[in-house]
């Protein structure tokens, strides 16, 4: 019986793997058996994780929400190499906490080396993502098919592996008329955990010389990302080398390095092996009363604040990263010992501002956070980490989230912390600071004011919710720590200037 068992395991997996190379060939075949194309039209972007003032709109309606638009967008595949180039024309947000728009240049750049399979995945699979270049890495890596909703899966695997040890996962759909439909992967980030990744491709289209899709959409962890509308298409054109070259960079400077797949690290990051382990960080406190200390590591640090209650402390903020997190997480036990941290303020969910939650959520601690911020911290944060290795991944614990809406009190009958909502706001929809009355310190995100200079955008949204709340501080604490201490003084005079 074992031995039939195993010819007959045999035999469906040799099916299997002839249907896989039917399949890709097939697939091939419909989209031209192409060595290389183009494509053009309008298309939009996210900083992810982030939401800001562009071209789009001067605010923040939510989570990734308003997307960036990138003009005259141009994308060059070549399939054989294989390599890709995009480039197109964009509107920013200026610096320094402006609105103003700056125009710039959206540039992505994926070499031969960094599409090479042994690489890190996040520098190739914006490629491997798109119908040609899945095609060929499945063509290429032994792929597999199976049988889905309609659809015949193509799946592979990159020879590179994540930090856990575990293979990356590519999967294409290949629909009734051998055209691919979506393709996804899997990556590990920070806040999202195992972040699906999801490219789609609709309105298949005939443009004249080759097949290609006219809408083109991908999703983040099941969030907006990217977007494009195709309007033009070309196959195997004969000037594919000066298609989407990005400009050189103004006479005198160096311009931005080009990205090698958006939200991943600058090409030949990972070259020569893994980046040296920075120095553990040296956590220094600073006494604002009884039971309320400020966390700091110096110059260019995010800072925290940790409030004892009579049971549990609270933290203010865990931006940046783990190795943060874990480290305030320390000197809070060290300062207030045998009390749990029972909860951890979120100012608001950009990714610098999030990057320790996994160390919070893992000792324990309740997230609070503005109302709009709910759905995206908890679907972020309770998503599996199985390509990790962080404290998250070896504790794994559910996210719990309380919300603030406009305002909410915390107290124990001595202890007061006060938390609002500052709408309206160019840099997001779900920004809150804390405000302990006792003390007269007010802690907040990103209204940063800088000594001599007139308040910026987002400080001028933060004014009228002062003004209107008519709150008695002293101390203005930011979490991007400043040179010297701050105060209500220091606000004021900047709201003051022109």
């Amino acid at each position: 019986m074992f031995k039939k068992f195993a010819v007959v395991a045999a035999l469906c997996g040799s099916a299997f793997a002839q249907d896989a190379k039917t399949t890709i060939a097939n697939a091939q075949k419909a989209l031209g058996d192409l060595k290389s194309i183009t494509y053009s039209g309008a298309a939009k972007d996210v900083s992810f994780q982030q939401c800001g003032a562009n071209a789009a709109a001067l605010i923040c309606f939510g989570q990734h929400n308003p997307m960036r638009p990138i003009n005259n967008y141009v994308r060059a595949i070549d399939i054989t190499a294989p390599a890709s180039r995009a480039t197109g024309a964009t509107n920013n947000q200026g610096g320094g906490g402006s609105t103003a728009l700056v125009a710039g240049t959206f540039s992505q750049q994926i070499s031969a080396a960094q599409a090479d399979v042994s690489s890190p995945w996040n520098n190739s699979l914006e490629l491997y993502l798109t119908p040609w270049g899945f095609l060929k890495g499945a063509a290429d890596n032994n792929a597999t098919a199976s049988k889905k909703g309609g659809f015949t899966v193509l799946t592979w695997s990159p020879k590179v592996k994540a930090v856990s040890g575990k293979d990356y996962v590519i999967n294409g759909y290949i629909n009734n008329k051998n055209v691919v439909d979506h393709v996804e992967t899997w990556l590990g980030d920070n806040i999202m955990g195992d972040m699906q990744i999801v490219a789609t491709y609709s309105g298949w289209k005939d443009f004249g010389s080759v097949m290609a899709p006219a809408k083109i959409v991908q999703t983040r962890g099941g969030f907006p990302f990217f977007e494009v509308d195709v309007t033009a298409a070309r196959g195997n054109p004969a000037d594919l080398a000066s298609i989407a070259v990005p400009p050189p960079p103004p006479a005198g400077k160096g311009g931005p390095a080009p990205a090698a797949a958006k939200g991943g690290p600058a090409p030949g990051a990972a070259k020569g092996g893994p980046a040296p382990l920075p120095p553990p960080m040296v956590v220094t406190n600073e006494k604002l009363g009884d039971g309320l200390y400020r966390l700091t590591t110096g110059g260019g640090s995010y800072d925290s604040v940790i409030v004892e209650f009579k049971d549990y402390i609270m933290m203010l903020e865990a931006g940046q990263s783990i190795a943060r997190g874990e480290a305030y997480v320390a000197e809070a036990k060290k300062l207030i010992p045998n009390k749990p941290i029972r909860y951890v303020m979120v100012t608001h969910p950009h990714s610098d501002h999030t990057g320790g939650l996994p160390a919070l959520v893992a000792d324990g601690a309740t997230l609070i956070t503005q109302k709009n911020n709910e759905e995206f911290l908890k679907k972020s944060l309770n998503t599996p980490r199985t390509l990790l290795t962080d404290v998250l991944a070896k504790n794994p614990k559910p996210a719990k989230v309380e919300t603030v809406v406009e305002k909410k009190v915390y107290s124990d009958g001595t202890r007061v912390v006060e938390m609002y909502h500052v709408p309206n706001a160019p840099h997001s929809n779900g920004l809150i600071f804390a405000y302990m009355p006792k003390e007269k310190v007010l802690f907040q995100g990103d209204f940063s004011v800088n000594p001599g200079e007139p308040a910026n955008d987002h400080v001028k949204a933060l004014g009228p919710v002062l003004a209107k709340l008519n709150l008695d501080y002293g101390r203005y604490i930011n979490v991007h720590a400043s040179a010297a201490p701050q105060s209500k003084a220091d606000v004021d005079k900047a709201l003051a200037m022109k």
